[in-house]
């Protein structure tokens, strides 16, 4: 009876994983180069680990890749946007539990034995609990704490934190993590944030945004990351010879808040389909890739807490980072509005918005924030709710002087 309803689990989750391609496909020009990219995604959300699981595996996004990637064996990202898993975790996790720590857990429940080493940053109380309920499981867990300020004392702890991650994969693999080999995966991260500077520069305007989201996302789906970056410059070199670059003439909209993780996309479909071109998606997880923070950004390679100082997730009490890459973001993009994202239990993103409306306010940019979960049933409400934003956007871009709403 297990092996039945754990073959029915599995149906609706390939289901919801293709779905949401076979969606995202319709909005996708016709470039042979993206063929890759969705290839990438579909054979990682689709692995079959029957044979055995993944050595390395990592949730969210908060771990220093370089730590992951100098193993040389492919880690695993659980970032949990799906629906379906999120289901599995029912008998673990209360119903009113965030969807992503509930998709994450539904799915390591699910999948993943003893065998698996499982890195996961404590970054908010969701993170926490999470971590003792896989202990509980009887998964091999090890915890990088975040301290919620930042100052010298705090970097001084991240350091600790680092060495002590460095030394538990290490230690998990039976194989030293050499300096050599972190460096080697410096610069392989270090290439694939310029390649995705570069693509997202010349493509806007001209692939969707919900599409170049798919694409950024893909990054944690890489099989081997040296070739993702090659595939990622050959359609940014197609773009640019076909000259393609331009503007759609649709309202511009900064998407901030909580992450939006494939499967779920249903919160950028809704937003293009009332007429809004979402410019970026930036939050802790997509903000490094885009402006290539932390130690690929840096000169100085061997500074471990210059991840610390730059990181902007979550986890701090005033989230500094944050705040200035997007006042950085919305003077260089040409922003029209901007959709505040809040997944129900993710509380501490209301937490920064009082100061992002401050600022919004002064920058005389619309803000709408939208509360939802990863269930569909109200979907029509937030499309009544954005078209009537997305009329707001427009009236003010053609100025006809409509107030904010």
């Amino acid at each position: 009876m297990s092996e039945i309803i754990n073959g029915i689990k599995s149906d609706l989750y390939r289901k919801e994983i293709i779905d949401t391609l076979q969606k995202l496909a319709k909005g996708m020009p016709a470039y042979k180069e993206i063929v890759f990219f969705v290839k990438c995604v579909r054979d990682y959300y689709l692995a079959d680990f029957e044979k055995g699981g993944p050595d390395i595996a990592v949730i969210g996004s908060g771990i220093p890749e370089e730590l992951v990637l100098a193993s040389g064996k492919r880690p695993y990202w659980i970032l949990g946007g799906s629906r379906v898993s999120s289901m599995w975790a029912d008998d673990a996790v209360p119903r009113d539990t965030d969807p992503v720590s509930r998709s994450s857990l539904g799915y390591l429940k699910s999948c993943f034995t003893e065998s698996t080493l499982i890195l996961v940053p404590l970054v908010n109380d969701s993170t926490r609990k999470l971590a003792y309920i896989l202990k509980s499981e009887g998964l091999k867990v090890h915890t990088v704490h975040f301290p919620p300020v930042k100052n010298a004392y705090s970097i001084e702890e991240w350091n600790r934190q680092y060495e002590a991650c460095r030394s538990a994969i290490a230690f998990h693999l039976k194989k030293p993590l050499t300096k050599r080999a972190l460096q080697k995966s410096k610069e392989q991260i270090r290439r694939a944030k310029t390649s995705i500077r570069d693509f997202l520069e010349i493509s806007e305007g001209v692939i969707n945004g919900t599409c170049r989201m798919f694409i950024l996302g893909s990054y944690y789906c890489a099989e081997n990351l040296s070739e993702w970056s090659r595939r990622l410059e050959c359609l940014a070199a197609r773009l640019r010879k076909e000259k393609a670059a331009g503007k759609s003439g649709k309202s511009k909209v900064l998407l901030l808040g909580s992450p939006v993780y494939f499967p779920n996309f249903k919160v950028p479909f809704l937003i293009e389909e009332t007429g809004v071109e979402v410019c970026l998606q930036a939050d802790y997880t997509t903000l490094p890739l885009q402006n290539g923070g932390g130690l690929a950004r840096t000169q100085k390679a061997d500074s471990i807490a210059d991840f610390f100082t730059s990181d902007a997730s979550p986890a701090y009490v005033k989230n500094d980072s944050l705040y200035e890459q997007i006042v950085k973001l919305i003077s260089e993009k040409g922003i029209d509005g901007i959709v505040y994202h809040v997944l129900k239990g993710q509380i501490e993103y209301d937490f920064e918005l009082g100061r992002f409306e401050k600022l919004f306010e002064r920058m005389d940019i619309p803000v709408f924030r939208l509360e939802t979960d990863y269930n569909y049933q109200d979907v029509e409400q937030l499309r009544i709710r954005l078209e009537a934003f997305s009329e707001v956007l427009d009236q003010r871009k053609y100025g006809k002087g409509a107030a904010a709403i």
